[in-house]
């Protein structure tokens, strides 16, 4: 087959229009587009916490430690629930994107996948 003839039928693999009811549709694509903002924040407190705990001995110019113990201590703790909740989001948009994907729904596969 030619690559012109592949591409335009390649994607045929998938119902042209979805068998689920609008309203599974919306629960479907809603529970994606939260675990999909929920991740962006896991991500940004992930960060926060890991730097934080890599200046836990970091002092100020007065001799002060940057961060209290008891804070780095916090962030330690918060890092590891915070891990274990960016893995079930993760999870949950595989899960949404693989029933999306097989009911022919379309999602973004990325933020710049809407431009094409």
């Amino acid at each position: 087959m030619s690559t012109a003839n592949h591409s335009a039928f390649a994607d045929l693999s998938r119902p042209l229009i979805s068998t689920l009811s609008i309203d599974r549709r919306e629960r479907l694509a809603g529970a994606w587009r939260m675990a999909s903002q929920d991740i962006a924040d896991d991500i940004r407190f992930i960060r926060q916490y890991r730097k934080v705990i890599a200046e836990k001995d970091e002092r100020l110019s007065s001799g002060i430690l940057v961060h209290s113990l008891a804070y780095v201590e916090a962030c330690t703790n918060r890092l590891h629930e915070t891990v274990a909740r960016y893995l079930r989001n993760l999870r949950r948009i595989t899960e949404c994107e693989l029933a999306m994907a097989a009911a022919g729904i379309r999602f973004a596969l990325s933020s710049y996948a809407w431009e094409a």
